[in-house]
């Protein structure tokens, strides 16, 4: 049986509202895609799916944006490790994180930094393409 890593991609992601509690936000996504790749396979394959990510013990900087929007792209930290536009899965990271995202068709952008991050996914993700690698 062969390996198989999940990617979360963040460029074109929808971010469909914020929730924000005491010293906890939560982004509701309302669609992100995700590849699965899979070792020794010709092409990986495209998902999309509904996901919330939470992230404890903030830090906002900048400007929160108003939802729905689209994410252009960003950053995700998690300790030492810096991931572009793309994130592993599953994240259930703690010490000290970071989510720093660009709304696409602005030059807003803002970060939150925290001790931890967890991405939740909802309902089954659905199957778009298979791509080539």
């Amino acid at each position: 049986m062969s390996d198989t890593t999940n990617i979360l991609q963040i460029p074109g992601a929808q971010l469909e509202s914020i929730e924000q509690a005491d010293n906890e936000i939560t982004l509701h996504f309302s669609q992100v895609q995700l590849v699965q790749e899979m070792e020794g396979a010709i092409e990986d394959s495209l998902w999309t799916q509904a996901v919330n990510l939470a992230i404890r013990e903030i830090e906002i900087t900048g400007q929160l944006p108003e939802c729905p929007c689209v994410i252009k792209g960003g950053d995700m930290v998690d300790n030492i490790f810096t991931y572009r536009d793309h994130a592993p899965l599953p994240i259930n990271w703690r010490g000290e994180i970071r989510c720093a995202l660009t709304i696409e068709g602005t030059s807003e952008t803002f970060s939150i930094d925290g001790t931890s991050m967890q991405l939740e996914r909802i309902d089954t993700p659905r199957y778009i393409k298979h791509v080539k690698k």
